[in-house]
């Protein structure tokens, strides 16, 4: 706003006229109006001088609001009064629904929240990595990490962790790790940046440098929306690794392992009711090819998948334009009969598993479970399912219960841990005010959930 001063008299300008004549004094006549001489400052009349005043004032405050507001290069700022609620604010979240939601600490509202596991077993007997890694949006707008360590503390979330400076305010975040042939324990993670163009960074424990991945070469265009579905998922045997420490997989024990042929899948929006299906094998470090295209489906919301377990058969869980979450699976083995009842190669809807009523822009997680933020009352909810191909089953939901209720399309992240009692917790991440990461576990059988700090530096 700027600042108001005053002249004092020495800026004034006086003007002295020669003594006047005198006159004959006449006396008013009776009901006669006495008029006095109107007050002028720098020969303007007063009130046209203060009408002008208040009408710059008014214009210097109405744009140094509008540069408060418009011209932060992060998207930081205030709404500087009222701001109407848009009318399609189940799409949107943080500053986008109002200039006042933007957080200006902790996490960014609204951020993408990605997940990776770092518990392969020769970074653990050397104690180089912690068991699982996190990565969120700080409300810089920085795509950053932190470390689990083996104490149960969370390390790292400041600048030296930076993965990223150029992602889309909110974006989706998505990770993948695995151990390459080789023995290198690998992390990818995908972003979506401020030109809607999906990203990938890469780094493994043979430099723990932050490059860019080979999908960059695609230029790949993401549907531009504030909330905007996007899922990698790795296919294929468990990450690559006989030894890798995690919990059992659905129907197996913890060291069975699936075919040779691995790679990753990544899934996204390119309009408001398509999702396009990429695919990279691993082997082939420079290469993304196109798959298929999955059409009327909800892009604002989230992306599941389940495709490391034993057998041939990929999962993916997607919302369709009734805000119910689908289960889509393909069998890959061509070597069994094709029939009508069990296609392959081909997506098919498992119509008997599926999830009614999630929130517009719900996340979608799956490890053990599939979770989905519940439209009614915004809490997450987890599902247990038999996988089967087209004789899956869907177990009744379990609430994830928070102390809060988690914020309204809340980005979500799930994993399943060992735990030192030799059985293995449930984790949920989420954001319940929109400056925090909030951690939620609890035991894969039964008990009551508890609530693990993240804490996330202020710079």
């Amino acid at each position: 706003m700027p600042e108001a001063y005053q002249k004092d008299d020495e800026e004034k300008e006086v003007a002295v006229s020669a003594p006047a004549q005198p006159e004959a004094k006449h006396e008013p006549e009776a009901g006669a109006t006495i008029r006095k001489p109107k007050r002028r400052v720098c020969g303007l009349p007063l009130m046209w001088l203060l009408i002008i005043g208040a009408i710059i004032i008014a214009l210097a405050i109405g744009l140094g609001v509008g540069l408060g507001v418009g011209l932060d290069n992060n998207g930081h700022g205030s709404s500087g009064g009222a701001y109407e609620t848009p009318a399609n604010a189940e799409y949107l979240i943080g500053g986008a629904i109002n200039p006042e939601y933007y957080s200006t600490t902790g996490a960014f509202n609204g951020s993408g929240i990605a997940l990776a596991q770092q518990s392969f077993s020769a970074d653990l007997t050397q104690g180089v990595q912690g068991s699982i890694v996190m990565y969120f949006q700080h409300w810089t707008g920085d795509i950053r990490y932190e470390q689990l360590s083996s104490t149960g503390s969370w390390l790292g979330g400041d600048e030296s962790t930076i993965v990223a400076s150029d992602a889309k305010n909110n974006t989706p975040l998505s990770a993948v790790s695995y151990v390459t042939p080789d023995y290198v324990s690998t992390w990818h993670l995908f972003y979506i940046d401020r030109n809607n163009t999906l990203r990938q960074r890469s780094n493994s424990n043979a430099s723990y440098l932050w490059v860019d991945g080979p999908l960059n070469e695609l230029e790949l265009k993401v549907w531009d929306a504030d909330q905007v579905g996007m899922q990698a998922c790795w296919y294929g045997n468990d990450y690559g690794d006989s030894d890798y420490i995690h919990a059992p997989l659905p129907g197996t024990n913890s060291n069975e392992t699936s075919n040779s042929d691995v790679g990753m899948h990544m899934w996204y929006a390119s309009d408001n009711s398509t999702f396009q299906q990429y695919g990279w094998r691993q082997g082939n470090n420079t290469t993304w090819e196109y798959q298929t295209t999955f059409e009327n489906k909800n892009g604002h919301a989230g992306v599941g998948c389940y495709s490391w377990g034993k057998g041939t058969v990929t999962y993916v869980m997607m919302v369709n334009n009734e805000n119910t979450a689908e289960v889509w699976w393909r069998d890959t083995n061509t070597n069994l009969t094709n029939t009508t009842a069990h296609p392959i190669n081909v997506w098919v809807n498992t119509t008997n598993v599926a999830v009614n009523n999630v929130y517009p822009t719900t996340s979608l997680g799956y490890t053990n479970n599939l979770y989905a933020q519940n439209a009614a009352d915004l809490y997450f909810y987890g599902y247990n399912i038999t996988w089967a191909a087209e004789n899956s089953t869907i177990d009744a939901p379990f609430r994830v219960d928070s102390s809060d209720v988690p914020l309204a399309g809340s980005h979500l992240s799930v994993s399943d841990l060992p735990n030192p009692s030799g059985g293995h917790n449930l984790v949920v991440f989420f954001q319940q005010n929109g400056t925090d990461i909030s951690e939620y576990t609890r035991d894969s059988v039964a008990g009551a959930w508890s609530s693990i700090p993240v804490s996330i530096p202020p710079t």
